[in-house]
């Protein structure tokens, strides 16, 4: 597979995945006030930390990709596999949004973040194994600061539920700022 209809499909996954993300945040249909609107704050305040954080991982993976000359048939189906932790995150960031207090919504969604950077860190090892790749030490060590930030925030869930708000605002500070620094300009 070229790498273009790799890349094109991912972005197209991901767009759907955006989408979707979107249509789980419903509004009161019989009720317009603004206290409508406040009694949906943790849903939309979901959708938000959840959107940002799948676009901070499309543009790093942007930048990992845009370096990358070849791929190979396993690196293609790590990144689906990617691609499917991501499609869950719909589900679960609507869940959790629904009672942020539920340590089985909290659980489940932290997993779910949780599954998505393993497999993230393993899509970029594969990536600098087949590629030779320079300056991703900034990636590597940002993907492990962000793993152990999202393990701790699923520990910590089991005590304080609505940590995972905190816990991935922090995670997507460390990935956009990694990010940043560690890209190399193309």
């Amino acid at each position: 597979m070229k790498k273009e209809r790799f890349e094109a499909f991912t972005d197209a996954v991901i767009a759907i995945i955006l989408t979707i993300l979107v249509l789980e945040l419903h509004l009161p249909e019989d009720d317009h006030s603004w206290m409508a609107i406040l009694d949906v704050r943790m849903k939309f305040f979901a959708y938000v930390l959840t959107f940002i954080f799948i676009a901070t991982m499309w543009v790093n993976h942007h930048y990992l990709f845009a370096q990358v000359k070849q791929i190979n048939g396993q690196i293609i189906w790590v990144n689906i596999l990617l691609l499917f932790w991501t499609s869950l995150l719909p589900a679960t960031t609507a869940w959790l949004g629904t009672d942020i207090h539920s340590v089985a919504a909290s659980t489940l969604y932290n997993v779910n973040v949780l599954l998505f950077n393993i497999t993230t860190a393993y899509l970029r090892r594969l990536v600098i194994k087949t590629n030779p790749i320079h300056n991703m030490h900034m990636l590597l060590i940002g993907e492990l600061v962000s793993f152990s930030l999202n393990f701790i925030t699923l520990i910590v869930s089991f005590f304080y539920p609505p940590f995972p708000f905190i816990g991935l605002s922090l995670n997507i500070m460390i990935l956009a700022v990694v990010g940043l620094r560690g890209r190399i300009t193309v």
